[in-house]
């Protein structure tokens, strides 16, 4: 499968999946992640099928395809996709309350050298990490990195980022009361 069609059948799926056919979405997907050639493809696929188990609370198929997303970056050697997977990855073991490693993952994206993380993801890996370092009741840290969050959020004008840390801060707080 060349790279015009990998774009059209991800596109159906999309159109698939934002029409609630999440099941032929996934179908479509899986299918173009059999028979791609084109890694670029591959992996905006594979970030398609993350998204979409985190959104149905399939947590561990999420990490199955956010660790394959983190195998087809290094083959496109791409720093900027590497950034992207391993932040998957973070928000897969966050999901699996797998804290510990969250953290760690996060911590490579943040040490990913000539990558996007400043400007476009940073506030992203800081939300993570601020709910893993919550889930583990380290409470000084997960609001240092809450706030840092916030501050990429309102920096970069970013709504849903904003709306992410408040509903997060929300749990914080409520958790410390």
């Amino acid at each position: 499968m060349g790279q015009d069609q990998t774009k059209q059948q991800i596109e159906k799926g999309l159109q698939l999946y934002q029409s609630n056919q999440t099941e032929k979405a996934l179908q479509v997907w899986t299918k173009v992640l059999e028979k791609s050639s084109d890694l670029v493809g591959r992996f905006r696929v594979l970030g398609c099928l993350v998204t979409a188990h985190s959104e149905m609370g399939r947590y561990k198929e999420m990490l199955k395809f956010s660790v394959v997303q983190i195998d087809t970056a290094r083959e496109l050697e791409d720093a900027n996709f590497l950034l992207e997977s391993y932040l998957n990855l973070a928000r897969s073991n966050e999901k699996l309350c797998e804290f510990h490693k969250t953290i760690s993952y996060c911590k490579t994206c943040l040490g990913l050298p000539g990558t996007r993380a400043g400007a476009q993801l940073g506030g992203q890996v800081s939300l993570s990490m601020g709910n893993a370092f919550l889930g583990l009741s380290v409470f000084q840290k997960a609001l240092e990195s809450f706030e840092k969050a916030l501050r990429y959020a309102h920096n970069n004008d970013d709504a849903m980022l904003e709306c992410r840390v408040c509903c997060s801060l929300g749990s914080f707080y409520a958790q410390v009361k």
